[in-house]
């Protein structure tokens, strides 16, 4: 399967099944769109997307003023996706762009907001949710890194396989004016 987040007027995010009969190439790929229940002028839904296994989130970093939150899916069928969840930073403000970055796997979803103001004007941070149960997920432990400024844009990009967690910060400049950096964090300790 295969996310596709398209750009333009309506942002959607768009899920296909390939036809494992012809790897290379498939005629008679079966679409599901979703959208936002709560949708509106200038939410960018879809400007992220990520799946794993039966759960699939997207990004929607102009819902609310640009604050952002980001949407939960669950496969209940064949091509069938049903709303579980919309997350939302604990701490979240005007301007953050929660979910300009998403990655899923297994039971954890980590977050980007880039514009959170935590370490300083436009510093970042990723927070990671955790499913607790069926269609809930905890509230979320926000990180930053352990050197944040401001115009680091922590959590540009995000990601989570297992036990680790990977966030990039490419407006960093410990090695020069927006050299940029990743921070990888281990779930034990964060």
């Amino acid at each position: 399967m295969a996310v596709v987040a398209r750009q333009g007027k309506h942002e959607r995010a768009a899920f296909f099944n390939r036809n494992k009969r012809m790897p290379l190439v498939c005629t008679d790929a079966k679409e599901s769109k979703i959208l936002a229940s709560d949708a509106a002028t200038n939410d960018y839904f879809g400007v992220s997307a990520s799946i794993s296994g039966n759960y699939c989130v997207a990004g929607a970093t102009g819902k609310v003023s640009s604050t952002g939150a980001a949407y939960v899916y669950y496969r209940t069928g064949n091509n069938i996706w049903n709303t579980e969840a919309k997350l939302v930073a604990s701490d979240a403000a005007t301007g953050d762009q929660f979910g300009k970055s998403v990655c899923v796997s297994g039971d954890y979803i980590i977050i980007g907001s880039i514009f959170q103001n935590t370490g300083g004007t436009e510093a970042g941070a990723a927070y990671i949710f955790h499913r607790t149960g069926t269609n809930t997920w905890d509230a979320g432990t926000k990180i930053v890194s352990s050197d944040i400024q401001a115009g680091d844009r922590f959590g540009i990009s995000v990601s989570i396989n297992g036990d680790y967690v990977i966030s990039g910060a490419y407006g960093e400049d410990a090695g020069g004016s927006n050299a940029g950096a990743a921070y990888i964090y281990h779930r034990n300790c964060i």
